[in-house]
């Protein structure tokens, strides 16, 4: 008997201790700045933005920006007809990435499931694209993050963003259908799969660092995207 309390006592500890090494893991490879460079100098700036609701965090670009054929024009590949309101005035269009299952049935941390999120943690299900369109975000707002990206840094970032979408044999992304909160976002197919390690917010830190922005080494809870200069 002694033993087996033993043995079970072990399991306990390793139980609470595998969520408080992570917690940790997370807090110190948040907070340790990943390589990143300056803009280019003489380079135009474009402003993207980072939104967070406190535990999900969203990356804003320009609806449109630049001429000719370096010109990125998001209404090519997501069309206003995609979402079911106006969304003429809002220029800037917010991507997230995320659990299929989870993303659409926890629209609030309200609506919070623990048989979605250790689903989701097991990586169990397909990745959805979360799309909302918005105005330019108030960068004085505590929930929002500016960074000025040059025109390579933010061609990056276009391109990790993309790469993330499943395509349909058109080559455009897929929607989900009836899966919007509002009349001011969409979602779509995604590729891969949430895990531990790559959650939704590390999705985020990833497309910062491909294209040297500064965040966080790691990146699986929002400080470490919010709490860089």
């Amino acid at each position: 008997m002694r033993l087996l309390r033993r043995i079970l006592l072990s399991l306990v500890l390793l139980i609470l201790a595998v969520p408080a090494l992570y917690g940790a893991a997370a807090l110190a490879l948040g907070m340790i700045e990943a390589p990143w460079r300056e803009p280019l100098p003489g380079q135009e700036r474009v402003p993207v933005y980072l939104l967070s609701n406190g535990w999900h965090v969203w990356l804003a670009l320009p609806l449109r920006h630049g001429e000719g054929e370096s010109a990125v024009d998001w209404r090519a590949w997501l069309p206003e007809t995609d979402f079911a309101a106006d969304v003429s005035g809002r220029d800037y269009i917010a991507f997230g990435w995320g659990d299929r299952d989870f993303y659409l049935h926890t629209r609030r941390p309200a609506d919070f499931r623990p048989n979605l999120a250790v689903a989701a943690l097991l990586g169990r299900g397909p990745a959805a694209m979360h799309v909302m369109r918005v105005p330019e975000p108030d960068a004085d707002s505590g929930s929002v993050r500016r960074i000025e990206a040059d025109l390579l840094q933010y061609h990056a970032l276009v391109a990790y963003i993309r790469k993330g979408f499943a395509l349909g044999g058109n080559g455009r992304p897929r929607p989900i259908s009836g899966a919007a909160y509002s009349g001011t976002d969409a979602f779509y197919e995604a590729v891969g799969r949430y895990s531990p390690i790559r959650t939704c917010n590390e999705w985020i830190g990833a497309a910062l660092r491909a294209a040297a922005l500064p965040v966080g080494l790691w990146t699986p809870f929002p400080f470490g995207l919010m709490s860089q200069p």
